[in-house]
């Protein structure tokens, strides 16, 4: 697979490699819950030398059974080192398909459940991953759920 760079003295153009270099890219994830309380992404993974610019987290099936649920953002499955826990409603049933959160305020505000909806945001610090990182959504209800899926997307810039 060719790597793909823009620049302004050579415009678009391909070299050995992979990936896309200077243009925001994102990698997205469907994940339903299977059982208990969590909804996990899998690992997407971003590529070396990034800059991580955003996450996005949209209920896709309407949430069933535990309440507040939230999610974190980790370099593995579970984890908060890239966002600590932020709820996406007070109640899960007000979780519903097309609700959601994210760390881009404009679209927090139009994804907000009814109420409880918190921004995500990426920690301080560590927004640049020098090494390819494994990126892992979960969602965690206060109770098992017992329906719901999200659609997990991470944005980012991968430098030269």
């Amino acid at each position: 697979m060719p790597k793909i760079i823009i620049d302004d003295a050579k415009g678009l153009y391909q070299t050995s490699g992979k990936g896309v270099v200077g243009l925001t890219q994102s990698k997205t994830v469907n994940a339903a819950w299977v059982s208990g309380a969590t909804i996990s992404s899998g690992a997407i993974v971003v590529p070396a030398n990034s800059l991580i610019t955003a996450f996005h987290t949209v209920v896709t099936t309407t949430f069933a059974g535990g309440g507040a649920p939230t999610v974190t953002v980790g370099t593995a499955a579970g984890g908060n080192e890239l966002a600590v826990g932020k709820t996406i409603s007070t109640l899960a049933a007000q979780s519903i398909a097309g609700k959601g959160q994210s760390t881009n305020p404009e679209l927090n505000t139009a994804l907000a459940a009814a109420a409880g909806n918190q921004q995500l945001v990426i920690v301080a610090g560590q927004a640049y991953r020098a090494d390819e990182t494994e990126v892992h959504f979960t969602i965690t209800a206060a109770a098992a759920l017992t329906a719901g899926a999200a659609q997990f997307t991470v944005e980012f810039i991968t430098f030269e």
